[in-house]
């Protein structure tokens, strides 16, 4: 591997060795190979000695279990790659060339983005079902909804040199917060570049019904720091359960 890889992909990952396990598969089937993997180990350790035991040249960070956000900024702190992308634990890339398919269908200096399937696993009455989900970004509809996949999006690590951290007071919407930043500083967004992206909707996820009250305080603070009025609580399971709209 390089010292300085075109791409870092950073798994943040919290005691689901065996569903890390899957990501780091889909990883290893992509024909783009110039890359470097970052777990970062936010639980119990498990994760770091399943990524290690799966791969030796994978890097493992650990911290302390500070959180998700935290450990994402962590990934991207030491990251080496000339672009970012992230892989949730217990999502995967479904097709060996989602990566290169991204990476050649849009420019350096843009936020890349994919479409992909909401997959209901886990102890959930309908798991096994799939749903499409159309991502979708303009600087008007971003302020409405996020309809962007975390492992849908590839970016040039240098924003953050310019943009800062993600931010932590966040947890639930960081990643919306990042595009409405990135947005405002005139990024290009091109996509979707690929279909591939498959996120797991289980009755653990963050986006679980049992977090809703969090979820509708840290929707709130993200509005009055962007000054987008009021927001209806959604999640991607819902946006594709309603069709995908992008008006």
């Amino acid at each position: 591997m390089p010292d300085f890889p075109a791409l870092s992909i950073i798994i943040p990952t919290k005691d689901r060795p065996e569903l890390l396990v899957r990501a780091l598969r889909s990883v290893a089937a992509q024909t783009f190979g110039d890359h470097e993997i970052l777990v970062v180990d936010d639980g119990d350790g498990s994760g770091s000695a399943a990524a290690e035991a799966f791969d030796p040249a994978i890097r493992t960070l650990a911290t302390g279990g500070a959180g998700q956000v935290p450990a994402r900024n962590l990934g991207v702190s030491v990251a080496r790659g000339e672009r970012i992308a992230f892989l949730d634990d217990d999502d995967w890339w479904a097709e060996p060339g989602h990566l290169a398919a991204m990476l050649a269908g849009g420019p350096r200096h843009a936020l890349l983005y994919a479409s992909g399937r909401i997959v209901t696993e886990g102890d959930r009455p309908d798991a096994g079902t799939e749903m499409p989900f159309v991502a979708h970004a303009d600087a008007q509809a971003i302020r409405r909804d996020n309809r962007l996949l975390i492992p849908g999006v590839i970016y040039p690590r240098a924003l953050h040199g310019n943009l800062g951290p993600f931010d932590e007071s966040l947890p639930f919407y960081w990643d919306w917060d990042w595009y409405l930043r990135l947005f405002a500083a005139d990024v290009d967004f091109v996509g979707p570049l690929s279909e591939a992206v498959r996120i797991s909707a289980r009755g653990d996820s963050v986006s679980a019904v049992g977090n809703a009250e969090a979820r509708r305080a840290n929707l709130d603070r993200l509005a009055a720091k962007h000054e987008l009025g009021e927001l209806v609580v959604r999640n991607h399971e819902s946006i594709a359960r309603d069709g995908n709209t992008t008006s």
